[in-house]
């Protein structure tokens, strides 16, 4: 009787914050889509109904504002775009263990869960209220703010829940001990203190002032392959230091070669035909080592099988060598995938959506729109 009740307080609980995400995401894409409105980008009828008609095979009835945005922002209409509110509260806990993630999406783990991975140099990391330097041995709080105002420029990061920017600091010797301490306060959990990254010079040229990262989703499908589901460049401008579409960066999709696309986004679904700082044209840039890159995520994905849907970041160091700045196991960003690349499961969306609902379970029925 005893496990029952918990069983029922936990369903309760999720249901409880599965509907709070969900509604947050239609709010979201609601205002969106207010502040682009356009009538020759409205979903048609029938457009509306391949929508209905598509989901309805998985028990689903999907608000159309997610195709909505979609189609107004790209000009492209495709009935396999996936609902932002479905992929954030079904789909991505379907395939990530999100318990687990809690613990382990620590970036003062990353040099157990990805120990043949370049990763940037570390100073020194708070576990539990410990500090600790490169070397793991204990150390004190007086010696980590020795090493941060002798480097030149490092940067400060929240180990933990650190999307879209989160929690991230620039410090170097011009802040005080003062300064450093109360950040350290402020900043509640676990911390990671890592040197500035010296980045490629082909990704330098687009925004200097930040480390541009590629932002990669994979997918360990059930044969034990991976699918690279998407990439795209995220970048920093008007001098930022970092590259979150959320912080104000843009993003530009990445073809399978290496190359970008020729038009980049922001957040908000506004296009740029080349880099609003630099003015650099996307479709000029290829990325260095790209299949070096691929090759790297889908080699880590097949060793987190926990975690079958991980957003890399990989930044490219001064000579083009792939470096891990983050691993998402749970919650990564989808429109920015969508917005440069089309439906994030391509040709597979079929499958995977069985995979995840099965057909005609109703596991989610909503008011048509």
């Amino acid at each position: 009787m005893k496990q029952k009740v918990k069983n029922l307080i936990k369903h309760i609980r999720d249901t409880r914050i599965r509907n709070g995400r969900i509604k947050y995401w239609r709010i979201v894409f609601t205002q969106r889509n207010r502040n682009i409105a356009s009538p020759q980008t409205l979903l048609t009828e029938p457009e509306r109904k391949e929508i209905n008609d598509f989901y309805g095979n998985y028990g689903l009835s999907p608000l159309s504002i997610f195709h909505q945005f979609y189609k107004h922002c790209t000009g492209i209409f495709d009935v396999r775009f996936i609902p932002d509110d479905l992929y954030y509260t079904y789909i991505d806990p379907f395939f990530n263990d999100w318990i687990l993630a809690r613990h382990l999406d620590n970036k003062t783990y990353y040099h157990l869960l990805f120990p043949d991975v370049k990763q940037p140099d570390l100073l020194a990391y708070r576990q539990n209220g410990y500090w600790l330097d490169k070397t793991h041995n204990l150390i004190n709080e007086d010696t980590v703010i020795h090493l941060i105002q002798k480097d030149d420029i490092c940067f400060l990061k929240q180990a933990t829940d650190s999307e879209g920017g989160k929690g991230v600091y620039v410090l170097n010797a011009q802040n005080s001990k003062k300064e450093i301490s109360d950040i350290f306060k402020e900043i509640k959990g676990d911390i990671v203190i890592q040197a500035a990254l010296k980045q490629s010079k082909t990704l330098s040229i687009l925004n200097p002032s930040s480390v541009n990262t590629l932002r990669l989703l994979t997918l360990l499908r059930k044969d034990n392959s991976v699918k690279l589901c998407s990439t795209s460049l995220r970048m920093g401008i008007n001098g930022a230091k970092v590259d979150n579409a959320s912080s104000g960066g843009i993003t530009v999709g990445v073809n399978n070669d290496g190359t970008l696309k020729p038009i980049a986004y922001a957040a908000s679904g506004i296009k740029y035909n080349c880099h609003p700082t630099s003015n650099i044209n996307f479709s000029k840039i290829t990325i260095p080592n790209y299949s070096k890159i691929v090759d790297l995520v889908k080699d880590q994905a097949k060793k987190n099988p926990h975690f079958r849907l991980i957003s890399w970041d990989i930044a490219l160091n001064e000579n083009d060598e792939p470096v891990l700045i983050e691993a998402n196991l749970k919650y990564g960003e989808l429109e920015f995938h969508q917005l440069n690349n089309g439906p994030i499961f391509g040709e597979e969306t079929d499958y995977i959506l069985k995979e995840v609902f099965g057909e005609k379970d109703n596991f989610l029925v909503d008011d048509k729109n």
